[in-house]
């Protein structure tokens, strides 16, 4: 799957995109290297996200209106993204069979993967959304 021998530098990046573990972005990945080892650079860190995608050592996400994510977790799953904070989720949803038995894509296509992101609020924003109504419902001021 990978590379039998990593560099330091290789390693420091693939530890920091498994440490934050909230999907981070490149710029992300790249503060997170950074604050350990201040003479890393931006490029470096980029071009080794794009290796290990390649590699298949982590996986890119695509988000609607953002920078592109990176996912240690391999298997299959969907993701979640609030649209108050931002926050990206993981969806555990068994949805394979559903979906290849329902699309009907032209002929002589070949699909072998998809990405679907589910929106709405997170637990934090829906329940600071749900006691932000209920002051409206009392009357008071929000």
């Amino acid at each position: 799957m990978g590379r039998i021998r990593k560099t330091r530098q290789q390693a420091w990046i693939l530890a920091a995109v498994k440490s934050l573990r909230n999907h981070p972005t490149m710029e992300e990945v790249f503060e997170e290297v950074r604050r350990r080892h201040p003479k890393i650079g931006r490029a470096t860190v980029y071009r080794n996200l794009l290796q290990f995608v390649e590699e298949g050592e982590i996986r890119s996400v695509a988000m609607p209106i953002s920078p592109t994510r990176y996912d240690d977790k391999l298997a299959a799953h969907y993701h979640f993204k609030c649209r108050q904070c931002g926050d990206i989720l993981d969806i555990d949803a068994d949805l394979k069979d559903i979906l290849e038995g329902s699309i009907r894509a032209p002929d002589g296509v070949l699909i072998d993967t998809h990405d679907i992101v589910f929106g709405g609020l997170c637990p934090r924003c829906n329940k600071e959304h749900e006691i932000s109504n209920e002051g409206r419902q009392h009357g008071a001021e929000v």
